[in-house]
């Protein structure tokens, strides 16, 4: 490049720099003093249409409970008409501003997860029941005897119950509780691809760390090609830095299904504690994800065998979900108590 065109160029760029610079200035100037929205006129707010915070509100649900009725008082609306005075559900506490309107905001100054950390500072531990299967995923599945291939429980229906149980009885104990899904198990049909039974569990242990629990417990019925094969049995991962809790919690859960299927009147054989990698030869390696990665205490309980015509009626009866919950859930608290001793 001649030096005649490098200072042809640079003056061009310093013109540029001037002009942009300019322009800037003088737009701020034109806008140095803007306007200052006022409350619009009583006619104008009672005629116009609802376009803003209290569209939102009329949207929340009709059954919204007391403790979620909070709502901004008139002086902090900046004059807007309160939903209140046009019948509409007021906004939820733990209710956030999403940009909709600067007229609702939440009166819990500290949000939903102070309260949150406060019930946990106040409860004896934080506990996650997996009720295996479900989301497509049916289990095993109890057929009827008569050879019709006509079937009445799947495992999914089956642990979800008891596990719904379980969480009432430790929510009355003054535990915090996580289920790992609350839908129904589908009927029997086509297996799921194993990469997405796979990433389901890895998202059941990934609810235990997100929750920072102390207890985790995986609620399963079993099934085998051999019919005459009954009674609950209980795992744990003993190649783990858990390795003593996880056996002790296994004992206790063990014993609990054992003394509750006794109370209800049925005595199967007790198939015992197993520890997974020794039980499947595969070293020091677990093969049961929701044991092996999960970094509290775990245990995964095999309560009784759908594919038994004597365990299977149990498993219908309600009775005996309610005595096995029960129990379950007097054992986790006596290893929750000594864990806190």
């Amino acid at each position: 490049m001649t030096p005649w065109s490098k200072r042809l160029l640079i003056v061009a760029m310093l013109l540029w720099t001037a002009f942009t610079a300019g322009a800037g200035w003088y737009a701020l100037r034109g806008n140095s003093t803007p306007a200052v929205a006022g409350p619009p006129p009583a006619d104008a707010v009672k005629d116009a249409p609802l376009r803003t915070a209290t569209t939102v509100v009329r949207a929340l649900p009709e059954q919204a409970t007391a403790q979620d009725s909070a709502i901004v008082t008139p002086e902090t609306t900046a004059g807007a008409l309160s939903a209140s005075a046009r019948g509409l559900r007021a906004a939820p506490a733990h209710a956030q501003n999403a940009g909709a309107s600067s007229s609702i905001a939440s009166v819990d100054p500290e949000g939903p997860r102070a309260r949150a950390n406060e019930a946990r500072a106040t409860a004896k531990g934080t506990i996650v029941l997996d009720p295996g299967h479900g989301r497509g995923d049916p289990g095993a599945v109890h057929y009827l005897p008569d050879g019709s291939g006509r079937w009445d429980m799947t495992e999914a229906d089956s642990n979800l119950r008891n596990a719904e149980l379980i969480r009432d009885d430790l929510q009355a104990l003054g535990y915090v509780v996580y289920l790992t899904r609350n839908g129904e198990g589908q009927g029997p049909g086509g297996p799921l691809p194993l990469q997405f039974i796979t990433s389901d569990l890895y998202a059941r242990v990934g609810l235990a760390n997100a929750v920072d629990a102390d207890v985790y417990l995986a609620i399963h019925g079993n099934g085998a090609t051999v019919k005459s094969i009954s009674g609950p049995e209980t795992w744990y991962c003993g190649r783990h830095e858990e390795a003593i809790a996880n056996e002790k919690l296994a004992h206790a859960v063990q014993q609990a299904m054992m003394d509750a299927l006794h109370e209800y009147g049925y005595s199967p054989p007790d198939r015992g504690v197993k520890e997974d990698a020794q039980s499947h030869h595969s070293g020091d390696f677990c093969q049961f994800v929701v044991t092996r990665e999960t970094p509290v205490p775990a245990a995964l309980l095999e309560f009784l065998f759908l594919s038994n015509d004597d365990d299977a009626p149990v498993l219908l009866d309600d009775r005996a979900h309610v005595l096995m919950a029960q129990h379950v859930a007097a054992a986790l608290d006596a290893f929750m108590e000594e864990r806190r001793g």
